[in-house]
């Protein structure tokens, strides 16, 4: 039977702290049995990992903070799309997404499902992210809906966009919008009449409701930002504890 090392021993083999062995222990780098309110490793497993020649001194701070908190920030996200009617998602600062898609229209979902339709729109968000780069505010998808930006900061430091909309600001003429509409189904390979269908009810902001519209997300990524600072707090007590446990 393989005997069984407790945490402290596992501490001193692999010359890291109490932390690292729980986040070893939840990645499935380390395995481990819960015997009463104690784990314990066994040997042949931690010997693999000393011979496998893999460093195991991590910074608890620097890998949370690796990863931006989707599933944190994606409710607030959601809730803002809900109230607001529109679609919504956070980019980081090259384009790509950080997020799921909260309340696409019928429309997106379309071109979304088809392959060449999803290229086109992940191509189109890193372009977004380099026109709000510029200071662009107001943007323009490639098949023609409307969208607002705002910068997300965290700890004074720029990590992303907030977008909304999925929308259209004025309605399109007929004549025009079915042009549109017959380029992006021989482009994508979508029936048109589905396009025509779901094209009826994007959202459409009247004049009035247009400056109102353009500071929400200003207000939905004021609210990330909040999270994003209550991680960062959460991550300085962790390092507290990672320091406190530090083995020399």
């Amino acid at each position: 039977m393989d005997e069984l090392l407790t945490t402290r021993q596992v501490q001193d083999l692999l010359k890291v702290d109490r932390i690292t062995i729980y986040r070893m222990l939840q990645d499935g780098r380390l395995k481990g049995v819960k015997i009463g309110q104690q784990w314990r490793f066994p040997r042949a497993n931690v010997d693999r990992l000393l011979t496998s020649g893999t460093s195991f001194e991590t910074n608890a701070a620097a890998e949370l903070t690796a990863a931006f908190p989707a599933h944190c920030v994606q409710p607030v996200q959601d809730l803002f799309a809900e109230v607001s009617g529109l679609s919504a998602v956070i980019l980081d600062l090259e384009g790509a997404p950080q997020t799921e898609i909260s309340n696409p229209c019928d429309f997106c979902r379309l071109l979304w499902k088809s392959e060449r339709g999803r290229a086109a729109c992940l191509t189109n968000w890193r372009e977004f992210a380099r026109q709000a780069a510029e200071g662009k505010n107001q943007l323009t998808c490639h098949a023609g809906l409307n969208y607002w930006v705002h910068p997300v900061v965290e700890n004074s430091k720029l990590v992303g966009w907030f977008i909304s909309g999925g929308c259209l600001q004025q309605p399109v003429e007929s004549a025009q919008a079915q042009q549109r509409l017959v380029e992006l189904s021989r482009q994508f390979e979508i029936p048109l009449q589905a396009l025509q269908n779901a094209f009826k009810d994007i959202p459409l902001i009247p004049a009035e409701m247009r400056t109102r519209v353009n500071s929400w997300p200003a207000v939905a990524a004021r609210a990330v930002e909040g999270i994003l600072r209550e991680r960062t707090s959460f991550i300085e007590r962790l390092q507290q504890i990672a320091n406190l446990t530090q083995i020399s």
